[in-house]
């Protein structure tokens, strides 16, 4: 009876000890699991700030882009030209320092679904590149020959470009969107 008593004893124990390394392994386990996902979160939240910083002073030079060629559809004088091209030429510099310094935005592909992939992105900036390069072409074109028949050509150049910055802004605005939607449901 003694050494039932004594066996019934250690295997109480032993099932005792396991239990709790087993308890102590799974509680060990979620808050690892716990932490990972907190980590997640927060990188997901950090990298949303950036994206929505620099996505919003994207899409005001964009519009200011917009606003700057629109405007010189119209007859202007050399000193309000002028003007418009400092305004442009600050915006780019302050953006290319805004990227400059705030570069996680550019991780929000992994992190969140968006439609302006960093290929896309790419592409998007090549396009509005090649259709400002036609542009500032003709327009030389137009002032060295005085040929109007190049006006037509300078019109539809400077309408695909005004095109491709509305397009780029939508895409950015729906990002925006998808990003703030992502968010809001993480922290239901």
């Amino acid at each position: 009876m003694v050494i039932i008593a004594a066996f019934a004893g250690l295997a109480g124990a032993l099932l005792t000890q396991l239990l709790t390394g087993l308890f102590g392994y799974l509680g060990d386990r979620r808050k690892a699991k716990t932490e990972r996902q907190l980590l997640f979160r927060n990188k997901q939240i950090e990298v949303a700030e950036q994206f929505y910083f620099m996505t919003g002073e994207t899409m005001t030079v964009l519009r200011k882009s917009v606003e700057h060629w629109k405007n010189k559809n119209k007859q202007r004088s050399q000193a309000s030209i002028s003007f418009f091209n400092r305004e442009i030429k600050k915006l780019d510099t302050y953006l290319e320092k805004l990227r400059t310094e705030h570069w996680k935005h550019n991780l929000v592909g992994l992190y969140f679904d968006v439609k302006l992939s960093h290929d896309r992105l790419i592409a998007a900036n090549n396009r509005s590149h090649a259709l400002y390069l036609t542009l500032l072409d003709t327009a030389e074109q137009i002032q060295q020959t005085g040929n109007e028949d190049l006006l037509k050509k300078y019109h539809t150049s400077l309408f695909d470009l005004c095109s491709q910055y509305d397009t780029i802004y939508q895409l950015l605005e729906e990002d925006l969107q998808r990003v703030k939607t992502a968010l809001t449901t993480s922290f239901r």
